[in-house]
């Protein structure tokens, strides 16, 4: 966890209990700074629910692996009472997990809604335009290794699974090739991430992209937005900021290979190609718009 979801947290924990009740209720409380404090902890635990699921059901399936195994060597269960059993008790034990994951989002998507204007308008700090600090935004490689590393992992088991059972060869191969593939990503993401740390670094000269090898200088940003992906798209949680900036073509004209790609991409997206999302960061959208509306006195959009 990085020290500023570690402060976040502790900060959320240092309000009194009937504060939190009162928010988790009804998404705001009286008291403006809890009202702020509850915004940002809500939007950094939204994106973790689906984390916090993929970790319990990847440890449900080893233990209830190693569980039907030992059961079946002892012929406690046969082949023909396995499936029956598997069942009954993954049933329950999935629909528990979604529900306790939808009151989650339920819960802390009200709080966001209810207090859409808190962070900028009960903000505790207030900087001149221009004076603003040096922000690194890094990827947090411990989540990337449980989503992709998760997913791996799901398809092993079921190639495993299917192997034991007798299944078709071209199932196994397909769902063990396909960890395979994602296992290869993984170690992709990993390499680039270390190689290009920070990813984006807002400074006095401007905005460095990791791998740009050039600087957007503040004065070239028209814009900052903050956008929140469609929810049916399955990026619940994170979000998009989206540094708006003039000439966007000719500074895409300046980039080579897979950035200049990606940045037409995010041209072609949110009309700009300075764009990241903060799904894997240890720094929100939010939070680094407000560092560059500090540092250029532009205002924070969100659509």
């Amino acid at each position: 966890m990085s020290d500023q979801a570690s402060e976040l947290r502790a900060r959320w924990r240092s309000l009194a209990p009937f504060l939190r009740e009162e928010i988790i209720r009804t998404g705001r409380s009286s008291e403006a700074e809890a009202n702020w404090i509850a915004v940002h902890y809500a939007r950094m635990s939204l994106g973790r629910v689906r984390r916090r699921m993929w970790i319990v059901i990847i440890v449900f399936m080893v233990v209830l692996g190693v569980a039907l195994g030992l059961l079946r060597s002892t012929d406690v269960v046969n082949g023909v009472t396995l499936p029956l059993v598997t069942t009954v008790i993954t049933l329950p034990f999935v629909l528990a997990l979604f529900a306790w994951a939808r009151g989650q989002v339920i819960a802390f998507s009200r709080i966001i809604t209810m207090n859409e204007a808190a962070p900028e308008s009960v903000a505790p700090v207030s900087v001149r335009p221009g004076w603003g600090e040096r922000l690194d935004v890094r990827i947090v490689l411990g989540r990337v290794i449980v989503r992709f590393g998760g997913i791996a992992l799901v398809l092993a088991l079921v190639g495993a699974l299917m192997a034991g059972i007798g299944a078709h060869t071209s199932t196994i191969v397909v769902c063990e090739t396909g960890a395979g593939v994602i296992l290869a990503m993984l170690l992709w993401i990993i390499v680039r991430a270390r190689r290009h740390d920070p990813m984006v670094r807002l400074s006095e000269e401007g905005v460095t992209v990791a791998g740009w090898g050039t600087t957007v200088p503040w004065g070239r940003v028209t814009g900052i937005r903050v956008v929140t992906p469609d929810m049916r798209r399955g990026v619940s949680g994170s979000h998009i900021l989206a540094l708006s900036v003039d000439a966007p073509e000719q500074l895409i004209g300046g980039l080579s290979g897979a950035y200049a790609k990606s940045a037409q991409r995010s041209l072609s997206a949110y009309g700009t190609p300075v764009s990241f999302s903060d799904r894997y960061t240890d720094t929100t959208a939010h939070a680094v718009a407000s560092a560059a509306s500090t540092w250029t006195g532009l205002p924070v959009r969100s659509t």
